[in-house]
Order: C-alpha cells, then sequence, then structure tokens
C-alpha cells in the first residue's frame, strides 16, 4: 500500500513566520511517517517557496509541485496563511487541505 503525500507548508511571509516554523516543527516531528511521505514547504519572508526548510531547492513551480501532492498541511499564521489566501489557492488547484475553507458560506 502506498503512503499519502503529505505537504506541510510553513514559513509565510507575515511578521509570525517564525512562529510558523516552530509548530511546523512540532508537527513535521509528530506525524505517522508510516502513513504519509511529508514534504515540507517552506515560503520565505520575501515569498520564495523551498522544498525542506530555508536552505534547501527553490520550488520554481509551485503549482504543479502542489499538484503531485495528495494532501496539504498549512501551517502558516497571521497574513497570507490565516486569512485564507493558501486555501483559496488550494482550492483553485482541486487539492485537498487540512482546516477551514477559504469563505464560509
Amino acid at each position: 500500500m502506498s503512503k499519502t503525500k503529505l505537504g506541510v507548508i510553513f514559513g509565510g511571509m507575515s511578521t509570525e513566520n517564525e512562529v510558523s516554523i516552530m509548530s511546523a516543527k512540532s508537527i513535521l516531528e509528530n506525524l505517522n511517517k508510516e502513513k504519509y511521505d511529508v514534504y515540507p514547504i517552506y515560503i520565505s519572508k520575501d515569498g520564495n517557496w523551498y522544498k525542506g526548510n530555508q536552505s534547501q531547492e527553490k520550488i520554481t513551480n509551485i503549482v504543479e509541485y502542489l499538484q503531485n501532492l495528495d494532501i496539504i498541511f498549512p501551517v502558516l499564521h497571521g497574513l497570507y496563511g490565516e486569512d485564507g489566501t493558501i486555501q483559496g489557492l488550494l482550492e483553485l488547484l482541486k487539492k485537498p487541505y487540512v482546516g477551514c475553507r477559504s469563505t464560509c458560506l
């Protein structure tokens, strides 16, 4: 049985970048590695996306990269994270994700 490919997005362009990193670290340490292939995705303060953490390879086509994952776990705080922005992107890509939708109906 294949594992679910889980993308964990953290960091971000908000002033809460460091808080997001700490939150993601806790989540990444506690995910069931037998059930999930985990793909950490770091967003720098200037909006660049990276595989792993800020010292890893830059993602040049984030849409293509996200399309190859099964589910996304956004761990972003503040602007562009808790305001529905990332959820809207994931909804446009029709990617399932952890958390609330971008709008309340």
